[in-house]
């Protein structure tokens, strides 16, 4: 008779090894996709955000003047207290804690609501200056040059018509980005992104954590939510130290930049 062979099969412990380390290769492989899914998302954020920044350059430059920010109620579109949609006016907001008005500048995505949207689908926050403007260049010359010795009319970014009455000498004179949470309306020293004459308009997202109001954000965070002049810019950070957590997204037009583009369209002087 033949000798009877035995096949040697895989003992409970070999078993557990090889099980073990295919969890820890599926593990890694999840933890890759995921940062990878992240990145994407973060990169894609940004990329609708300069989009957003460059159609509200494109509206200017139509329309002669900024959009004002869209409200809760304005579904997705500018929202005044006085004036129209064609030569603009006075935006119902009076702080800086509005929406993109998607559908005023053409801006997708959007949600059902006609809000645009961020990767994560949070809704994207605008910001314009409100304030009025000061001389860009000091004194003796004045930012409305039509009219020697008076003040400038405002609204000023968001009116046709007191844009182009007002001048180019016009700057800013509220929205500030810093490089932490401020406790009043301008940056600390070495903690300016802008000075308090460069900004004319903020976009932000809220980040892939959708911390959106005051309550549940960071200090850092909840800076970019309080509807005042100061917004926060920073490399996202999961613990940022005092300031908490901070995943937000954020582009502006500068002054220099949305003159530059009224100027060459011939919308301004």
């Amino acid at each position: 008779m033949g000798s009877v062979r035995y096949e040697r099969g895989f003992t409970l412990t070999e078993l557990a090894v090889v099980l073990a380390i295919v969890g820890l290769l599926l593990g890694s492989m999840m933890l890759t996709f995921s940062a990878q899914v992240e990145q994407r998302n973060f990169a894609e954020t940004q990329r609708r955000l300069d989009a957003a920044k460059e159609l509200l350059l494109a509206f200017a430059v139509v329309r002669g003047r900024l959009p004002c920010p869209a409200t809760t109620t304005s579904n997705g579109d500018e929202s005044f207290s006085s004036g129209n949609a064609t030569s603009g006016g006075t935006c119902t907001l009076t702080t800086h804690d509005g929406f993109l008005p998607a559908a005023a500048i053409g801006f997708a995505p959007v949600d059902g609501s006609g809000y645009g949207l961020d990767a994560w689908n949070n809704r994207i926050r605008y910001a314009v200056s409100l304030a009025t403007p000061v001389n860009q260049a000091g004194p003796p010359r004045i930012c409305r040059p039509v009219a020697a010795g008076t003040p400038p009319v405002v609204p000023h970014f968001t009116q046709r018509d007191n844009l182009k009455a007002n001048g180019l000498d016009c700057s800013p004179n509220d929205l500030v980005v810093c490089t932490e949470a401020q406790a009043g309306t301008t940056c600390a020293a070495s903690q300016s992104a802008t000075n308090q004459n460069t900004v004319v308009a903020i976009v932000l997202s809220v980040g892939k954590n959708r911390k959106d109001t005051v309550g549940t954000a960071g200090p850092n965070e909840a800076e970019n939510l309080d509807g005042d002049v100061v917004f926060v810019s920073r490399t996202p950070d999961p613990s940022s130290a005092s300031g908490g957590e901070y995943d937000d997204l954020t582009a502006w037009i500068p002054v220099g930049l949305l003159y530059g583009r009224l100027t060459a369209a011939g919308v301004l002087p």
